[in-house]
C-alpha cells in the first residue's frame, strides 16, 4: 500500500477504530489494578493473623531543628522557631504589634497642642483705617469717594490670568483718578492677612470706615416727590457731637411713579445678613436704609463684601431710638409697615393687617417705611404696636411646620419687591 492509499484510509477510518488497540490496553491495565486492590482489601478478613506493615511509623520522629533550614524558608517556620521550636535565624525580625484601626471608646482622645501662626503685621497709613477687599467693593469705593482712601493693593503674582490683568488696568485708572497710591503686591500671603483670609480677588483697599448719617426722624417729602428731608441728630449714639456736615436732602430714585420708600432695620446682628439686605435693597430700588445705632451689625469689611458694593451707593442712616424714630416719622406723614410672620385667621381679620400683594398701592399714596426685625426674635412688641400696618408673606401650600420662616435677608428682599412692584 503506497502513501496516498494510506492517507485515504486514515482519512476515511473513524477515530474509534484507529485507537481501538490503545483502548484495549488501557482497559486491561485498569482491570489488573482493580484486582490488586480487591485482593489487598480481602486479605484483612481472609487471614486472621494479617497486620498492616507500619514499621516505618512506629518510632518517634526526631525534633525538627529549624536552625538547619535555609534563611529563605516560609516565615511561619521562623515564628515557630521563635516560640521554642528552635533558635531563630540571625535575620529574623520580631513581628510588629497589632495596630488599632480606630481609637477605643474607653480612651480619651489625644490632646494636640496646635498654635495657629500669627497674622502678618502690615502697617497702616492711618490707625483708624480698615482694609476692604473684593472687586465690586473696591471698585464702588473708588468710584463713589464717600470716604478717605489711602492705598490700593493689587496682586501682581505670576499666576495672574490675562483677564485679571486687564481688569487691573481699569482698577488702577480709577485709583489714579481718585488720587490713591497703588501698590503692586506679589506676596499673596500678605494680602490674605489684610483680608483676614477671606476672598479678595486680588484687590485690597486701605481706607477709613464708611460713616452712617445720624438722624432723629424722616421729615417731609417735596410735592414733586423728588426729594425728602432728614432731621439730623446733634450727637452720635456714644455721646460724641456731630461735627461733620451731612446732607439733609435725599433724592428719590423713581419720583414719577411713586413716593419714597425707606427700609428700617431693627437690631440686625449678622454682618452677612446686613450686607445681603443692602445689596437687595439697592437692586430693587429702595431709596434709603436706616439702622439702629446699638445692637446692630456695623458696616464692616465682611458686611461690605456681602453687599457687593451696594453700601457705597445706597444712603445709609442710623438712629438711636427706634420708638422715637417711628413716632416722629409718622407725624411727618410717613406710613410705617411692620414685617411680621404669617398671621392666624383672627389676626388677619384686623384692619391693621395688609396682604403683601396689596403693598404696591401704598407707595403710590404716600411715603412708606418698612420695619424689619432681627434674625431670631423678629420685631419687638412695642415697635409692632407703633406701626400703622402689619404685612407678611404667605406660605406656600403643603409646607411643613418645621420650616415656618425665611432668612431675614430673603424675606426683606421679597417684601421690598412687593412694595416696589409698581
Amino acid at each position: 500500500m503506497n502513501t496516498p492509499q494510506l492517507a485515504r484510509l486514515l482519512h476515511k477510518t473513524p477515530i474509534k477504530i484507529l485507537y481501538k488497540p490503545l483502548l484495549r490496553s488501557l482497559s486491561t491495565d485498569s482491570a489488573i489494578n482493580r484486582g490488586l486492590r480487591r485482593s489487598v482489601a480481602t486479605d484483612r478478613y481472609r487471614y486472621s493473623d494479617w497486620q498492616e506493615d507500619t514499621s516505618e511509623y512506629d518510632h518517634d520522629p526526631e525534633p525538627a531543628n529549624y536552625q538547619n533550614f535555609p534563611p529563605s524558608l516560609n516565615p511561619i517556620i521562623r515564628r515557630v522557631a521563635a516560640r521554642g521550636g528552635g533558635e531563630p535565624e540571625d535575620d529574623y525580625l520580631e513581628p510588629e504589634p497589632r495596630r488599632e484601626l480606630s481609637p477605643r471608646l474607653d480612651h480619651e482622645p489625644p490632646q494636640f497642642s496646635y498654635t495657629p501662626a500669627p497674622r502678618r503685621y502690615v502697617p497702616k497709613v492711618n490707625d483708624d483705617a480698615e482694609w476692604i477687599y473684593g472687586t465690586s467693593v473696591v471698585e464702588a469705593a473708588l468710584r463713589c469717594k464717600r470716604r478717605e482712601l489711602y492705598k490700593l493693593y493689587v496682586y501682581a503674582g505670576d499666576n495672574r490670568t490675562p483677564a485679571a490683568r486687564e481688569r487691573d488696568w481699569d482698577m488702577k485708572d480709577l485709583a489714579r483718578t481718585a488720587g490713591v497710591e497703588i501698590v503692586d503686591e506679589e506676596d499673596i500671603g500678605k494680602m490674605d492677612s489684610m483680608s483676614n483670609s477671606r476672598p479678595h480677588n486680588g484687590y485690597v483697599l486701605e481706607c477709613l470706615p464708611i460713616e452712617r448719617t445720624p438722624i432723629m426722624a424722616l421729615k417731609d417729602v417735596q410735592e414733586d416727590k423728588k426729594f425728602f428731608t432728614l432731621e439730623i441728630a446733634r450727637h452720635y449714639f456714644d455721646g460724641r457731637p456731630v461735627t461733620e456736615h451731612y446732607y439733609d436732602k435725599i433724592r428719590c430714585r423713581d419720583p414719577k411713579r411713586r413716593y419714597p420708600f425707606v427700609l428700617m432695620l431693627d437690631q440686625i446682628l449678622d454682618p452677612g445678613n446686613m450686607g445681603a439686605i443692602l445689596r437687595s435693597a439697592y437692586f430693587l430700588g429702595v431709596d434709603a436704609v436706616t439702622t439702629t445705632a446699638r445692637n446692630c451689625a456695623r458696616l464692616s469689611p465682611v458686611c461690605l463684601k456681602a453687599s457687593a458694593g451696594a453700601a457705597e451707593l445706597l444712603p445709609i442712616f442710623e438712629h438711636a431710638r427706634s420708638e422715637r424714630m417711628i413716632t416722629q416719622s409718622t407725624e411727618n406723614g410717613w406710613t410705617v409697615y411692620a414685617a411680621i410672620p404669617p398671621p392666624t385667621k383672627n389676626q388677619a381679620r384686623r384692619d391693621r393687617y395688609v396682604y403683601a400683594s396689596e403693598a404696591a398701592e401704598a407707595v403710590r399714596e404716600g411715603p412708606v417705611v418698612l420695619l424689619v426685625g432681627n434674625e431670631g426674635d423678629g420685631l419687638r412688641p412695642l415697635l409692632k404696636k407703633l406701626a400703622k400696618f402689619c404685612v407678611s408673606l404667605d406660605k406656600g401650600s403643603g409646607t411643613d411646620s418645621l420650616v415656618d420662616s425665611l432668612n431675614v435677608s430673603v424675606a426683606t428682599a421679597l417684601l421690598c419687591s412687593k412694595f416696589l412692584k409698581v
